[in-house]
C-alpha cells in the first residue's frame, strides 16, 4: 500500500541543488515518485509505508550533503 508523505524543507534551496536532490531520490529503486511543490520548499516522496524509514534515512541524508544542511520536516500524508 503506498501512500504520499509530504515533507517541508527547512530553508530555501537553489534549483541546482532541487535537481540534483530530485536525481538522486530518483536512483533509489524503492521510491515511486518524489517531486517538489510550492517553489521547492516542500517534497512529495511516495514509497510503500515499509520503505519509509529507510528511504527517507537516505533524503534527509541527500538534502543534507546537496542542499547545504538543508533539514526536512514531516508536514502530512498525500490524500488520494
Amino acid at each position: 500500500c503506498e501512500m504520499g508523505r509530504y515533507y517541508r524543507l527547512a530553508k530555501t534551496i537553489t534549483e541546482q541543488m532541487a535537481s540534483e536532490i530530485l536525481q538522486e531520490i530518483q536512483e533509489m529503486e524503492q521510491v515511486e515518485k518524489a517531486e517538489f511543490l510550492e517553489d521547492n520548499s516542500k517534497i512529495l516522496v511516495k514509497t510503500k509505508e515499509e520503505d519509509y524509514p529507510a528511504v527517507m534515512t537516505k533524503i534527509v541524508n541527500i538534502f543534507r550533503r546537496v542542499g547545504n544542511g538543508c533539514d526536512l520536516s514531516f508536514a502530512g500524508f498525500e490524500h488520494p
